[in-house]
């Protein structure tokens, strides 16, 4: 079921392990910092993250698409990367429920009002336990279908938007110091830094050793679209309506309209969001169980998919049930962690490798 894929596909995968989260999150936590100055913070964090996925890259080019622990294993020690995979596991657990209470949290405010939060878990889990048992090249093959309906969604949300837009609002730029602006970019170079997912995708992946293109390929992508959705939400909203509205992005989609005729637009947009989320869940759930199976070098995950779905769900539904804990860790505590198991681990494999590599070239040279 888990067939190749190529190196377009991988970077299509990136851009909906950022992008379907991030539109929703980020705008209200850079404009507390940025403001009107917004778009350059994500300049900002975009060169960052082609920093990481140029070293998520070179650890996939270095192992040849090797599964990542097993190689780690094979470099170091079985016991190391039997450590580093429970770190990981918990890692990919944690952040696949926040991803699920994210998506909740939305659809229990805007669309399900009346719904009860865990039977959302339940069948959300329930449809994307049944895609990623699928395979990942069927994610992918769906995943590049909704990539490809940008061409419809961008122009029409522009069109609609073409009489509301006041680039005034966009002024005075550059008003913010360079603190601030770094302040700003912290959070989304979390983000960002989540192309380090193509470690675990790397067995997959028809040419390994374009990964860092493919990395490189989807960031790009979501800067652009991410800079496009601020400055749209920027003219039309202003920068202090941003800094007071949770979900200021589907604020924006609510003006949308063309002329008279078409007018309440948003629930077409939130449909289309929802098949994005989706696939950003369905991909770190399929990302989890492979770290899973590494871990514990098991020749099938199948059976294991449910009992993980099942912890996600639980700590969905506990952990992170207090919308302001979440917020407070999306804005704070976020970095910390995605630096050290999105940056550092690959960068500490990279690092591993050539010390061996140069160890073993000296002892040539001895003989």
């Amino acid at each position: 079921m888990n067939g190749k894929i190529g190196t377009a596909q991988a970077a299509m995968l990136v851009i909906n392990t950022i992008l379907p989260t991030a539109t929703v999150v980020l705008p209200v936590i850079i404009s507390n910092y940025a403001e009107q100055d917004a778009p350059l913070s994500i300049l900002l964090s975009t060169l960052a993250g082609l920093i990481v996925a140029a070293i998520v890259g070179t650890a996939i080019r270095v192992s040849n698409g090797a599964p990542f622990l097993t190689w780690v294993g094979e470099r170091s020690s079985p016991a190391v990367a039997t450590v580093l995979g429970l770190l990981m596991l918990q890692f990919y657990l944690d952040a696949t429920s926040t991803i699920l209470r994210e998506f909740v949290n939305f659809i229990k405010d805007n669309v399900l009002l009346n719904t009860p939060v865990t039977v959302l878990v339940i069948l959300i889990l329930i449809i994307t336990i049944y895609m990623v048992r699928q395979g990942i090249e069927s994610i992918a093959r769906v995943n590049s279908i909704v990539i490809l309906l940008y061409v419809i969604f961008v122009p029409l949300f522009l069109f609609g938007l073409v009489h509301e837009l006041n680039v005034h609002k966009l002024l005075p730029m550059f008003d913010h110091s360079l603190a601030s602006l770094t302040l700003a970019s912290i959070t989304p170079t979390t983000w960002m830094s989540e192309v380090a997912v193509l470690l675990f995708l790397a067995p997959y992946l028809k040419d390994p050793q374009k990964a860092r293109i493919a990395g490189w390929m989807g960031l790009l992508f979501v800067s652009l679209l991410m800079i496009f959705l601020l400055v749209m939400a920027l003219m039309v909203l202003g920068p202090e309506f941003i800094k007071l509205n949770a979900y200021a992005g589907f604020s924006t989609v609510g003006v949308v309209h063309i002329g008279n005729f078409f007018e309440k637009l948003d629930i077409l947009f939130i449909s289309y969001w929802v098949l994005s989320i989706y696939l950003k869940l369905s991909i770190f759930l399929f990302v989890t169980v492979e770290c899973f199976k590494q871990t514990f070098r098991v020749s099938s995950s199948r059976p294991f998919i449910g009992a993980l779905g099942l912890v996600i769900a639980l700590e969905c539904l506990f952990t992170w049930q207090n919308m302001d804990k979440l917020n407070l860790y999306n804005k704070e505590g976020r970095f910390l962690t995605f630096f050290l198991f999105n940056v550092l681990v690959p960068l500490a494999a990279i690092l591993l490798h050539r010390f061996q590599r140069s160890r073993a070239k000296r002892k040539e040279c001895e003989t």
